[in-house]
């Protein structure tokens, strides 16, 4: 048995059962507008970069709204064809000892149907051209391809599958919008499901460019990221405080790190980390750099990519705990917890008063 809420399982096993690659989301996509589709005060639409946005609004005054930005690919092998042939090409972030003598499966938009396997026998990679040759010709009607890996399953610990980058936090995302519509929660929260981050932030970059402007509210990073350096699996879900590239907004880590504190007044056992991640880049700090205010949660990774121990492919899993964590705390950010600018007039207050004792004292001590 799991200790996943039902909501959060079956919004988990959906989405790993859909194939994705970088531009070639589609699968993941169609699920979440039908599993999204008739709520009551949402709305869904799909910007023309092919990004998805949902709002679920319902009698929202005086809370916080805020935005969360979670990717529907994984990196993965999308198929070139040209008139001097067929090529396979990876598209992501994995180690090139990795491909040689592993299997993949192909795929096509229209359907999930699987159009056969191969098995990789030699890598060419040059600069940002990562291309494999196969054991097999490419199906003609195959557009992507992912690595052959078991299917998305729960142990009494972990969720294993396939994607959990970042397809865990699109189904937190998911399920977070389904419970407070069917709840009919008091809150305002804007999801933005993004293509192809594994290229280069590609979608969330383009999301700034749309014809219909995002509003500018605080808006969060979802992710899960590779547990390395302090971070830690099962120890909580991570308050996020910047990536590789930037440092992210104070006063928005300070609210969501208040949050968790408030949280932990009326739920004893909640657990969090608060930390720099140890490596790479989040959708964070394309928000950042654009001067939003910018906050990143994540839950802690294993295998990461799918790079296992050696050279071998393994499923990435997260922590159920920190997952059921993670899940909870949003419904929490939305639905009960103080507004961003009441959580930095605490830390303003706070500063005043130790400025004013300073200022005593060593006016005294002179």
């Amino acid at each position: 048995m799991h200790i996943l809420e039902e909501e959060l399982y079956q919004a988990g096993i959906a989405m790993a059962a859909c194939p994705t690659a970088p531009c070639h989301e589609y699968h993941v996509r169609a699920e979440l507008l039908e599993r999204l589709g008739g709520l009551p005060n949402l709305a869904t639409r799909i910007d023309e970069f092919g990004n998805l946005h949902a709002i679920y609004k319902y009698r929202a005054d005086g809370r916080q709204p805020f935005r969360v930005v979670v990717h529907m690919d994984h990196p993965a092998f999308v198929v070139h064809r040209r008139k001097s042939g067929t090529e396979l090409h990876f598209a992501g972030g994995v180690e090139e000892k990795y491909f040689v003598g592993k299997k993949v499966v192909f795929y096509h938009e229209k359907n999930r149907k699987r159009l056969g396997r191969a098995l990789i026998e030699k890598t060419l990679f040059s600069g940002e051209t990562k291309r494999v040759t196969l054991d097999h010709a490419i199906p003609e009607k195959a557009t992507f391809a992912t690595w052959d890996l078991p299917t998305a399953h729960c142990t009494k610990k972990l969720f294993i599958s396939p994607a959990c980058d970042d397809l865990a936090q699109v189904s937190t995302v998911l399920a977070l919008l389904r419970r407070l519509a069917l709840t009919r929660a008091r809150a305002c929260v804007h999801a933005l499901f993004t293509r192809a981050e594994e290229i280069g932030f590609a979608g969330a970059l383009a999301a700034l460019k749309t014809r219909k402007k995002l509003a500018l509210i605080p808006t969060l990073s979802l992710e899960t990221s590779q547990a390395r350096g302090f971070a830690r699996v099962a120890a909580g879900p991570v308050v996020r405080v910047g990536d590789r590239l930037s440092i992210f907004d104070s006063p928005t880590t300070h609210w969501l790190e208040t949050a968790f504190r408030d949280l932990q007044a009326v739920r004893p056992g909640t657990i969090y980390q608060r930390l720099l991640m140890g490596g790479g880049t989040c959708e964070a700090s394309v928000f950042h750099r654009a001067g939003w205010p910018t906050g990143a949660l994540c839950l802690a990774l294993n295998h990461y990519h799918n790079m296992g121990p050696g050279t071998a492919l393994r499923c990435e899993s997260i922590s159920l705990r920190d997952w059921q964590g993670l899940y909870d705390f949003l419904f929490f950010l939305a639905t009960k917890a103080k507004p961003l600018h009441l959580a930095d007039e605490i830390v303003k207050k706070r500063f005043h008063q130790l400025e004013k004792k300073a200022l005593e004292a060593l006016r005294r001590k002179g």
